[in-house]
């Protein structure tokens, strides 16, 4: 939290108000330099030919010390080989976690924490930097200690922050307070890396079985910030997420985390009327005498915690409703331009929030989905089709046709999970976000008017209009996707 220049709000802070932003590559690894006050500093060169300079505490900061259980692991003398091991298979590369851990499974919650976490212990630099932190603090010998330590090799990495230019002869020096980004496009590893922390474990929603959710009291949103007390031993951390920072890695770096069973609850319904009960919330060691909360500040815990599960589809057999939809998409790829590929019949995964639309059927789990693979004019196309008949509640959701330009199979995965999370929802902008470009395509009408009155539509004239409906939408789609 002790960043220069920084204003507090109980444990909300504020950057300095009129400090300037500032962004530069690194062209060489940083240098040392000393204060007369004893201050540490690095040093960089940029492309403009002008130097930047960081203290060292804060660029330790912003490249370990996200969190206070990585600060304290900072200090231990097994540090990082104390924390996690690596074990390699022709798959993957796992990081596990032992079964007795004190670091919890909430720093592994975006995918941003799992590949920092992934370099500090891969990245062999990257171990030795942070283990320089407790060698440099050993051999301090002053009674005041003046943070050091050696940096991880940076060259060619983005860095982002604000501070002040100087002025007279260190004009051309511009000093960073708050580094506010680091991009690392450097580290890469060449397969996916599995993070397995044995509490990790997947939180689902369920039903009441009396219809009822229990009745809890509101909790104290913002304990106080209390420096002179110590926190009670097994009280809820009080977790504070600065978004003031980020640190980001190359787009095709494959990090996950191992999911190690699942828990079904009920979600409480908050009392609003409730009046919560005053805490307070105390940095450091939580002991048995304590009052209040452990303070858990951290950095760079920004994400969704549902894009990190990326649980395999289950092939089912296809309800009855489907062959409907199995001739549609046959009599498809049999058009000019068209060939037909595969299908295939998936449950839905399980919702990942309290929307439960996507459960309600008769045996409770999850409606089925039939996934077609066409192809137009060569470009592969998905269609998708949920089976809405199979809820207690009425619901309807067109089709979904999509072209990815990446691994496809990811990508249905990934808008399958969006589709149970969000209620039976097609959410385009989050589909925009896989590399994709989606549309919708509503079902032809069952029945129509003739003479006045209106008549049920023939299964034979049902199922052309479906064709030609699709048809029609496809090749807007193939269009739109080579125009770009």
């Amino acid at each position: 939290m002790l960043v220069v220049g920084s204003s507090y709000e109980n444990k909300k802070r504020n950057p300095a108000p009129q400090s300037e932003k500032y962004e530069f590559k690194v062209i060489e690894e940083p240098q040392l330099t000393r204060a007369s006050s004893g201050v540490n500093w690095f040093r960089f060169k940029t492309e403009r030919g002008t130097i930047v300079r960081v203290r060292q505490l804060e660029l330790a900061k912003c490249l370990f010390l996200h969190n206070f259980q990585l600060a304290r692991t900072a200090f231990r003398p097994n540090g990082l080989s104390g924390l996690a091991q690596v074990s390699e298979s022709e798959d993957a590369t796992t990081i596990k976690f032992p079964t007795v851990v004190d670091y919890p499974q909430a720093n592994l919650k975006s995918k941003a924490t799992l590949a920092h976490f992934s370099w500090m212990v891969l990245d062999q630099n990257a171990r030795k930097s942070f283990g320089s932190i407790l060698n440099f603090w050993m051999e301090s010998d002053s009674e005041s200690w003046n943070f050091r330590f050696d940096p991880p090799r940076m060259k060619g990495w983005h860095v982002a922050g604000s501070g002040y230019s100087g002025a007279g002869d260190a004009s051309d020096i511009f000093t960073i307070d708050e580094v506010t980004r680091f991009h690392n496009p450097v580290f890469s590893h060449q397969k996916p890396i599995v993070i397995d922390h044995p509490r990790f474990n997947e939180l689902l929603a369920k039903e009441p079985i009396n219809g009822k959710r229990p009745k809890i009291q509101r909790s104290d949103d913002d304990p106080l910030l209390e420096l002179s007390l110590e926190p009670l031993l097994g009280k809820r951390l009080d977790q504070v997420a600065d978004h003031g920072f980020k640190f980001s890695f190359d787009d095709s770096l494959e990090v996950k985390v191992q999911v190690n069973g699942r828990r079904y609850s009920v979600k409480p319904v908050v009392d609003a009327d409730s009046t919560p009960a005053a805490e307070t919330s105390s940095p450091g060691h939580a002991t048995e005498g304590g009052t209040g909360r452990e303070l858990d500040y951290g950095i760079n815990r920004g994400g969704d915690e549902a894009e990190l599960i990326a649980e395999e589809l289950t092939e089912v057999e296809p309800a009855d409703k489907f062959q409907i939809f199995e001739k549609v998409v046959q009599q498809l790829g049999e058009r000019p331009g068209f060939t037909f590929e595969k299908k295939v019949c998936f449950q839905l995964p399980w919702p990942r929030g309290s929307n439960l639309a996507a459960t309600k059927t008769i045996t409770g789990m999850p409606v089925q989905s039939y996934v077609a693979l066409l192809k137009y004019q060569s470009v592969p196309v998905i269609v998708i089709e949920v089976d809405t008949e199979s809820l207690l509640n009425s619901h309807t959701l067109s089709n979904l046709i999509v072209v990815f330009s990446k691994d496809a199979t990811e990508g249905v995965k990934s808008l399958l999970q969006r589709c149970s999370t969000m209620g039976l929802y097609w959410d385009l902008d989050y589909i925009k976000r896989l590399n994709a470009v989606p549309r919708t395509c509503a079902h032809p009408h069952r029945v129509t008017k003739s003479g006045g009155e209106s008549v049920a539509v023939s299964p034979e004239q049902y199922q052309r209009r479906w064709v030609n409906i699709l048809e029609r939408h496809i090749k807007a789609l193939v269009k739109e996707v080579k125009r770009a």
